[in-house]
């Protein structure tokens, strides 16, 4: 091998069986005379529940040593280029305010410098809060409006006016990105969150703003998918007649099968006349009529996903609109991959017992997976976003990213200290991705965690929260519900609600209470 050169980039995320392939692969090099380089910053470590362990990075030194017999060099990046002097200055100090996460830093991190140059206005770190989401909403979507296409957002600050505007920032929608802990738009008892409502209030506004969020809904649940499957149901099994001879199938998919079929209904029904002679519903009829004398006059075998490229053609959202086809492309990616390991190739066998056992294995290995959740869009699709759209999105898909105005939502469905929410703001416990890790971790070189995974999960949301307040380069904006600033009175108290993102600690410590550390507006 003529290796002379390994580079591996967010090293932070990196997993042990991920480090013994790049340590191969540096000894080849090493062999050659070339080298190894790995580049990382272990406070945006935010895969644990891939199975990426940050102690693989902030111990680097002392495993590249062990395992490779090379001393690294340290060179410390602590330049950012990207952010203004008060996002810099609020990122650092969110990264010190927990004393308990400083032990599982790199030991003598310097703190970010500042190292932004030319002409751009400083602007504070803003808060907007609302008694509700809903209202929170409608006022964000004003303030969007304002800044991208409207007179400025204008407001004054220790004596210095200021003002958000596309003369300041970039003027577009796509300037804009919503950071969420979830994306959803709905939970999981089908109640409306505040992306739900911000994607409706932006499209009210004089001139709309639509919003790129194809992770709003789970795929099984949205409009385009559904009425695709159900179409293709319709197609292949006119009177569900094959399905209700499959024994055992979930009761989840039975329940989303039905719900799909019926909107393909409503779908054809509602679908205009075209000009040609050969309509939606046509095309659906010729499936659904055909008799077991009338299958044998076809020339060959279909795959269900000719079927559904030609069903697409009577789906506009799932060839111009871009959300419309992410959701298309994980609807035929199914299908594409069932085509390579299943006995009929994702085909449909028009002769008389083969045609039921294909239908049915297209069941199994195509409609069930998508019906139970199974099957999520692809993140690579994500990486390129499109124009004249405000992106609502993950904390976790925003990493590596950066916009010139970042909305973090910091406490949007928190009304109270319920305990069904600790998980999101201020655990109580390690959680699934601590559980998983400490199951794996004794059966690997790198032996069980000494710490808690309680701890973990403290030191997982600093780190997700810091990605979120990195991610602008003039403007940050935290939004939430009052009771997350301000607390909230029950019939005995005045309570407030422990938040990692507004600035609690492990130890029970408010370093920012009522927020006043930030502008709000």
């Amino acid at each position: 091998m003529r290796l002379k050169l390994v580079l591996v980039d967010e090293y932070q995320d990196t997993n042990l069986l991920q480090e013994q392939i790049y340590f191969k692969l540096a000894e080849a090099a090493a062999c050659n005379g070339g080298s190894f380089t790995v580049v990382g910053d272990d406070d945006q470590s935010l895969y644990r529940f891939r199975g990426a362990t940050v102690d693989l990075f902030t111990n680097f030194k002392e495993r590249c040593e062990k395992q490779l017999k090379i001393v690294p060099d340290l060179i410390n990046l602590s330049k950012n280029y990207r952010s203004t002097c008060s996002i810099v200055d609020f990122c650092n100090e969110f990264a010190v305010l927990d004393d308990d996460f400083q032990g599982v830093r790199v030991e003598g991190k310097p703190p970010i410098e500042a190292a932004r140059t030319g002409d751009f206005c400083d602007f504070p770190v803003l808060g907007m809060f609302r008694d509700d989401a809903e209202t929170l909403s409608k006022d964000l979507a004003k303030f969007i409006h304002r800044v991208v296409y409207g007179e400025g957002f204008k407001f004054r600050y220790n004596g210095m006016d200021y003002e958000i505007s596309c003369d300041e920032i970039e003027g577009s929608p796509t300037d804009v990105s919503i950071l969420l802990s979830s994306p959803l738009e709905m939970n999981a008892f089908g109640s409306k969150r505040f992306p739900y409502y911000l994607r409706n209030d932006l499209m009210e506004l004089n001139q709309p703003i639509p919003v790129f969020n194809p992770r709003g809904q789970n795929l099984e649940r949205t409009w385009e998918a559904s009425v695709l499957c159900g179409l293709l149901l319709e197609c292949i099994d006119p009177g569900c007649e094959v399905q209700n001879s499959i024994e055992k199938l979930p009761k989840s998919a039975v329940h989303r099968f039905d719900s799909w079929r019926k909107k393909a209904n409503e779908y054809i029904e509602s679908y205009p006349e075209p000009h040609e002679p050969f309509s939606l519903g046509d095309f659906v009829d010729a499936w659904r009529s055909r008799t077991p004398k009338g299958r044998k006059t076809w020339k060959h075998d279909v795959s269900l996903l000719e079927i559904a490229y030609n069903l697409v053609t009577w789906i506009p959202q799932m060839q111009d609109d871009v959300e419309g086809l992410v959701y298309l492309e994980a609807v035929t990616r199914t299908m594409a991959q069932t085509s390579f390991f299943t006995s009929f190739g994702g085909e449909i066998i028009f002769e008389d017992e083969l045609e039921a056992k294909s239908i049915k294995e297209l069941y199994w290995n195509v409609f069930t997976p998508l019906a139970t959740g199974a099957i999520d869009v692809d993140e690579n699709l994500l990486e390129t976003l499109p124009d004249n759209r405000v992106n609502v999105m993950s904390i976790h898909q925003s990493k590596g990213l950066e916009f010139p105005l970042v909305v973090v939502d910091v406490g949007a469905d928190f009304r109270t200290d319920h305990h069904k929410n600790t998980f999101k703001r201020f655990p109580v416990e390690g959680g699934k991705s601590c559980n998983l890790e400490d199951e794996l971790r004794v059966c690997s070189p790198l032996e069980s965690s000494i710490r808690s995974g309680k701890d973990r999960a403290f030191d997982d949301l600093i780190r997700q929260y810091f990605v979120a307040f990195s991610r602008p380069q003039d403007v940050l904006l935290l939004v939430g519900i009052n009771p997350v600033k301000g607390g909230y009175d029950t019939k005995n108290e005045h309570r407030r609600i422990p938040n990692v993102a507004t600035g609690w600690t492990r130890d029970g410590s408010w370093h920012w209470p009522g927020l006043r550390n930030i502008v709000h507006i």
